[in-house]
């Protein structure tokens, strides 16, 4: 399903100290149409996008928390 410029959402990752947080996600696109996801993760931003693989655009997520993030978005969009 592709999704639209208005859905936001909220999901449940782990921080950096394993611990739970809930995360607001809103998507964007690209002026070029190619779409992202804006994260705010305890009250930072960070933005990450799904290439061949979910990749971090900006902000200061690990590696993990960027596919636990890619896959919890993945998993909110295929329920629409």
């Amino acid at each position: 399903m592709e999704a639209s410029e208005d859905i936001k959402f909220t999901v449940i990752v782990h921080n950096n100290e394993l611990k739970e947080t809930e995360v607001e996600i809103r998507h964007a696109e690209t002026t070029d149409g190619i779409p992202y996801y804006i994260c705010k993760v305890e009250g930072k931003e960070a933005q990450i996008r799904k290439d061949e693989k979910w990749e971090q655009i900006w902000g200061s997520l690990t590696h993990k928390q960027v596919d636990e993030l890619g896959a919890a978005i993945s998993k909110h969009l295929d329920t629409l």
